[in-house]
């Protein structure tokens, strides 16, 4: 939304089914944070624990759970604030609509298939076969292999690479330096050297899935590597070949899952997290930062540390660590103490054997 328009809270309510406490036709351009914001501003409050922040903040409006009061303040008491939030900055700053401009320094194949209002930037390279559904954006620098089909409204940042074959569903967000298709990491060890093994899957993406920066997918050995709706994946996340991620999972930057892995739909897979091969996670799944998954679970668990195990057992590992210089020490003294009887007992029974 261009700068310089002001929404009334009327309106903002109806979109985020929001209860008004003040002016509704009061106006704000934009939301900040609670502890910077200024008059014109909103801002919202996601824990009532930190209510004292509402009378120091200098926002016009606020965005507020029930129950939460601000004398002097116009709110917008919603059931869940952070939600609120994510749908009032996607109408404030909505995403990029193409304009249906192809660049003449842009290279499309004859035979490739453009729908309605593309937008296609210079320098992008589309191959023969390819679909491009309507309202779709290719930045500068894109690269799309032949047969590659591409969903409806679409993004594609700059020097975004998807190989030949691979399938993007409809609003579909990649950012720059994605990689989507490349080989698997497939190879036979002959006796001699590594074989390569021909990688003839693809990669296969729903709807409403979102592809973080300088992330890459690789397409399947034999089937197909499957990312499903909703799928959120941070920078720098590698997926090999033959996973399948189930739908509206979060992969966070540099989680590296092995091949022919599946993980189940809304699971949590934290930073630096990496997953074993062949093996399942069942559904919402949740693991921490910096854990390696080795084997499969059940729905619904909670793992940490590396080899990855129940979170609540993992705290007590991390609880006892501290603990083990003194123990060890104790260990020691207990060790001498047991060699100190042993040599005296022994000294009894030769002692008993003489008379």
């Amino acid at each position: 939304m261009a700068d310089g328009i002001f929404i009334p809270l009327d309106e903002l309510a109806e979109k985020l089914d929001a209860e008004i406490v003040g002016d509704p036709s009061l106006k704000v351009s934009k939301i900040a944070p609670i502890d910077s914001a200024k008059e014109g501003d909103l801002t919202f409050l996601s824990d009532p624990r930190k209510s004292s922040l509402l009378g120091e903040t200098g926002a016009s409006a606020i965005i507020v759970p029930r129950g939460v009061e601000a004398e002097g303040k116009s709110l917008l008491v919603v059931r869940d604030p952070y939600v609120a939030f994510a749908k009032a900055q996607s109408f404030f700053h909505p995403r990029a609509k193409s304009d249906g401009k192809i660049s003449p320094l842009s290279f499309v194949h004859p035979e490739a298939k453009v729908g309605e209002n593309v937008s296609i930037g210079p320098f992008a390279y589309v191959e023969e076969g390819v679909e491009i559904g309507k309202g779709s954006i290719l930045f500068p620098h894109v690269y799309l292999g032949k047969g590659v089909i591409i969903g409806e409204e679409c993004l594609l940042y700059s020097g975004v690479k998807i190989y030949h074959d691979c399938r993007l569903g409809d609003h579909v967000i990649v950012h720059s330096g994605a990689v989507v298709g490349s080989d698997g990491f497939g190879y036979a060890w002959d006796g001699k050297e590594h074989l390569k093994i021909p990688q003839v899957g693809k990669v296969i993406i729903g709807n409403e899935v979102e592809i973080g920066a300088n992330t890459t997918i690789d397409r399947g050995t034999l089937k197909d590597t499957i990312i499903e709706d909703g799928v959120k994946i941070d920078n720098l996340v590698q997926v090999g070949h033959n996973v399948r991620v189930g739908r509206f999972t979060i992969l966070v930057a540099q989680v590296g899952i092995a091949g022919s892995t599946e993980i189940g739909e809304g699971s949590v897979l934290a930073g630096q997290v990496g997953v074993a091969g062949h093996i399942k996670l069942g559904k919402g799944t949740k693991v921490a930062a910096k854990s390696g998954v080795h084997r499969s679970t059940k729905d619904g668990e909670v793992l940490a540390g590396t080899p990855a195990m129940p979170h609540k057992s993992q705290l007590r590992v991390l609880t006892m660590l501290p603990k083990l210089p003194e123990l060890r020490s104790k260990v020691k003294q207990m060790e001498r103490r047991l060699d100190d009887l042993e040599e005296k007992l022994s000294q009894i029974i030769s002692q008993g054997e003489d008379q």
